[in-house]
């Protein structure tokens, strides 16, 4: 359910050293463990 809101913390806390992106969906929906692996095998190619 989160929207983001937390990436600009993230970021702050790897200074930089990695990438980061938010993934996520609206209305209450979870992500399956399957959506998640496919969205990091997408960013990280």
């Amino acid at each position: 359910m989160s929207m983001g809101q937390m990436v600009e913390d993230v970021e702050r806390s790897v200074k930089g050293q990695v990438p980061v992106s938010w993934y996520g969906k609206c209305g209450g929906d979870i992500p399956t463990p399957e959506e998640v692996i496919d969205v990091v095998k997408q960013r990280i190619a």
